[in-house]
């Protein structure tokens, strides 16, 4: 038998090559680079996202790129939409507020989350996550709800109870009982020490300044009044009454028992009239908690509830926090799968609970034997991020006090209306509304407004 002639060494070369890709054709090529994730800053003041994404690039060896967004979240939007419809945004994982997964979703901004989320998830949080279109488009990472901040020290002092009021009438009343009481007491100790008098303490304090705050404040006044978080229409039965009483006891609680200066705050101003013993309630988040404890004691000198009930005895508040998204436009889609399932695993949420945050997963929630583990060390700490400003406060010592009570308000929240269209609908709101704040009175801006929310829900604005 005659011996082959030996292949020329290009020829060889190219053989092998072709069996080589085909021994690996339909495998993908292994992610290269760090993964890039776009974020608000953290304002547990712990710094604690930072750190699960460094405890996660120390267990895997993979490297998470963070690029922080404008502080406000109108131009975090506004950046993350712009980027993500240009198709090369260079993002793999964005962080979003709740309010925003519906258009992110429609504007084929984001990729929907295949396998669905599993039941631990606070079913509440879970709407956050799903689309106008049914589908799930992120996964919930942390999550917050409404509370009442209150003077427990001055109720004590000047009411017949320490406890916060049960519903929003009551807590009007008990407003102008005490504040009374506090300011007239204050005057004549300083007529009579011969010293200027302190500030007036107010009866409350909320995020009344035209933003997002203001359309959030304008939903639960209107929920409180019998409105249902569930209706897509703001002008068809008892929707454009409950509207209507919500905008107007909003501006009867301006009037009455909160400073004109309401119509300028945000979470951070009104945080600081609080904590300076200017107001008696306060409306806000519960992130706000660790930085008032920096200068009033909890549990003695205030504490937190629910927020008071409407007449049917249901306490409902709107639903805040971000989600966890992939980038329709990502370059490391597996990795960032990986990263997301890692921050929103029990170990992690728990670990957002115990450092200031709402954790989205029921189990967080457990008391100390059933509960997950927050796998950070004490040191973690010392670094991330310092949204609140200055160095970030060591962790607590497991769950904060006020747990129990998030966790029901958690349960009764509701989110916003998803529609792609929400930020033209919250828009709206914050222009009329806060005309109306401003206004001398009258209930023709509640006809109005439902009427061009419905339009904005709609994309007819």
């Amino acid at each position: 038998m005659r011996a082959r002639a030996a292949l020329p060494a290009a020829a060889l070369a190219l053989l092998l090559t072709a069996a080589v890709g085909g021994c690996t054709s339909g495998r993908p090529a292994p992610e290269q680079g760090p993964i890039v994730l776009a974020t608000g800053s953290d304002l547990s003041s712990s710094g604690v996202r930072q750190d699960l994404i460094h405890a996660w690039e120390r267990r895997t060896g993979r490297t998470v790129r963070i690029v922080k967004l404008p502080d406000t979240a109108d131009a975090q939007r506004s950046q993350l939409l712009a980027a993500g419809q240009s198709g090369n945004s260079g993002y793999d994982v964005l962080n979003i507020d709740v309010a925003w997964t519906a258009e992110f979703a429609a504007a084929h901004v984001i990729r929907p989350w295949d396998g669905g989320l599993d039941g631990d998830f606070l079913p509440s949080v879970v709407k956050t996550a799903t689309g106008d279109d049914g589908k799930i488009w992120a996964v919930p990472f942390n999550t917050d709800a409404g509370l009442l901040y209150y003077r427990k020290d001055i109720l004590k002092k000047y009411h017949h109870s320490a406890e916060p009021p049960s519903n929003w009438g009551e807590l009007k009343n008990v407003a102008i009982e005490v504040t009374n009481a506090y300011n007239r007491e204050a005057a004549r100790a300083a007529k009579a020490a011969d010293k200027e008098p302190p500030p007036t303490l107010y009866g409350m304090v909320a995020q009344l300044r035209p933003y997002e705050g203001l359309t959030v404040n304008t939903l639960e006044a209107a929920w409180a009044n019998g409105g249902n978080p569930d209706a897509t229409s703001f002008s068809k039965g008892e929707q454009i009454g409950a509207l209507q009483m919500g905008v107007a006891e909003l501006k009867g609680r301006l009037d009455t028992i909160m400073p004109h200066e309401a119509t300028a705050m945000d979470e951070t101003e009104s945080r600081r009239w609080f904590a300076d013993g200017r107001a008696l309630f306060m409306r806000n988040w519960p992130v706000e908690y660790a930085s008032i404890a920096e200068k009033l004691t909890p549990l003695v000198q205030f504490d937190v509830a629910q927020l008071p009930a409407r007449p049917d005895g249901k306490r409902m508040s709107v639903l805040g926090g971000q989600n966890l998204a992939i980038a329709a436009d990502s370059t490391h889609p597996s990795g960032a799968r990986a990263l997301i399932e890692a921050l929103t695993d029990p170990e992690s949420e728990r670990c957002l609970l115990e450092r200031g945050f709402a954790a989205t997963r029921s189990s967080a929630y457990r008391t100390a034997g059933g509960a997950p583990h927050c796998p950070l060390p004490p040191g973690d700490a010392q670094r991330g991020e310092h949204g609140a400003g200055g160095a970030p406060s060591a962790p607590p010592d497991g769950p904060p006090p006020y747990t129990q009570v998030l966790k029901g308000a958690l349960l009764a929240a509701e989110p916003r209306p998803r529609s792609a269209h929400y930020q033209t609908f919250s828009k709206v709101v914050q222009i009329r509304v806060s005309e109306y704040l401003d206004s001398q009175g009258g209930t023709a801006i509640a006809d109005e407004l439902a009427k061009e929310a419905d339009q904005a829900l709609s994309g007819r604005e």
